[in-house]
């Protein structure tokens, strides 16, 4: 059968011929009517039979669309164009909807009953509204008398979206910095000299805070060590969380150049407020033992009195080695078998010791921090003079009250 596709105002419907069927055909004068097309003329007009049986003749410029009907949705238009507007009427159609599935069109009852009888509790309940004294509100108007705004997928309280928003602005920012931070880069490879200083100017002259998260993701591949050097000492110049807690993680890490991690020190040291030792009080109780002893190097520079107490106690620190590394007995210096002696993991497998470590840069920093007193390694020894000291702090204190 030969198909001819005709345009019908917003919708263009693709309707067979000649037995052409369209359901509801909605007009330009906001009328409508349903029924089965009998016959559409060359000239595009419609006759159509409507389910009282009478015949109406459509003109094609009079169509605003024509949208197909199935059994059901045709035999729910009868019954609504049939119906008395009563809340009875309503609930008895939306009913009717809810068995065909039609849920949109139930609603569309349920809340013209709820309004011919405010007292119909059934239809407001079966629309979400929940009784709040003598009120009917929707969840949503619930919500928000409560002060909860809808992000993100669901409700939230207004200092939430507020925290979620300001993550996504500055992931936003993020986003932007890195994408001009990438480009700036790519100047530094480039053949022309005089692109390569236009780089080089560029990324020295940065001076937002917020161009912290981009740095440190455009440091973490960088192969060229000039490069990284010079991003390095632009995140330092950065006050910003990021920069500092990037700056803490290379002088903790073991892996990081040994060089790379005296300069964070460094940028540490000349940070423009107290650096938190929080940091590296944990790591002192970390089971690596340099990064043990990297803590300590960094708290000895940062000269904070509050790392005396955390240092005494990693003074001497217990850590496993398994046998054939050169921490094993053996292959390591400065450290004692502790009392759990060395432990065997069953069958072949190599031995595991508990290995009482001397930590020799946490004992330079207790030096430091101490005014040099000395007590070696002596860990009650130097508990007792911390207690003695803290005792004197506090009567001086007192005194001058």
């Amino acid at each position: 059968m030969r198909r001819r596709f005709i345009a019908l105002g917003l919708i263009a419907c693709s309707l067979p011929a000649p037995a052409l069927r369209a359901d509801r055909f909605e007009l330009k004068d906001g009328g409508e009517v349903s029924g089965e097309v009998l016959e559409r003329t060359e000239s595009g007009n419609y006759l159509v039979r409507t389910s009282e049986g009478a015949e109406i003749s459509l003109a094609r410029p009079s169509i605003q669309r024509i949208v197909q009907q199935g059994a059901d949705s045709a035999d729910y238009h009868k019954r609504s164009r049939a119906m008395q507007d009563t809340p009875a009427a309503h609930r008895e159609l939306a009913e009717w909807c809810r068995s065909k599935k039609m849920l949109a069109d139930a609603d569309h009852h349920l809340a013209r009953a709820a309004e011919l009888d405010p007292n119909d509790e059934d239809s407001r309940r079966s629309l979400g509204f929940q009784r709040v004294g003598n009120r009917w509100l929707t969840a949503e108007q619930l919500m928000t008398e409560r002060g909860m705004v809808f992000f993100d997928g669901k409700y939230r309280t207004q200092q939430d979206v507020a925290l979620r928003q300001r993550d996504k602005d500055q992931d936003s920012v993020n986003v932007d910095w890195f994408l001009t931070l990438r480009t700036w880069r790519g100047f530094l490879d480039n053949r022309r000299e005089d692109r390569v200083r236009e780089g080089e100017a560029k990324i020295m002259a940065i001076s937002d805070p917020q161009a912290a998260p981009a740095i440190i993701r455009t440091m973490k591949d960088e192969p060229d060590d000039a490069v990284f050097e010079m991003l390095l000492r632009v995140l330092a110049q950065l006050d910003h969380p990021a920069a500092l807690q990037q700056l803490v993680a290379y002088t903790l890490d073991p892996e990081t150049d040994p060089e790379v991690r005296s300069q964070c020190r460094d940028y540490l040291v000349r940070w423009p407020r107290p650096v938190p030792i929080v940091p590296y009080v944990d790591a002192l109780k970390s089971k690596n033992n340099k990064v043990v002893n990297l803590a300590a190097v960094a708290l000895g520079q940062l000269n904070d009195p509050a790392a005396l107490s955390p240092l005494i106690d990693a003074l001497v620190t217990t850590h496993k080695v398994v046998e054939g590394s050169p921490e094993a007995p053996g292959g390591a210096q400065k450290f004692s078998v502790g009392p759990g002696g060395g432990l065997s993991m069953g069958g072949d497998a190599p031995k595991v010791y508990n290995i009482d470590y001397n930590n020799e840069r946490v004992l330079q920093a207790l030096l430091k921090l101490s005014g040099n007193q000395k007590f070696e390694y002596d860990e009650p020894a130097w508990r007792a003079w911390y207690v003695d000291m803290q005792m004197r702090q506090h009567v001086n204190a007192r005194r001058d009250q």
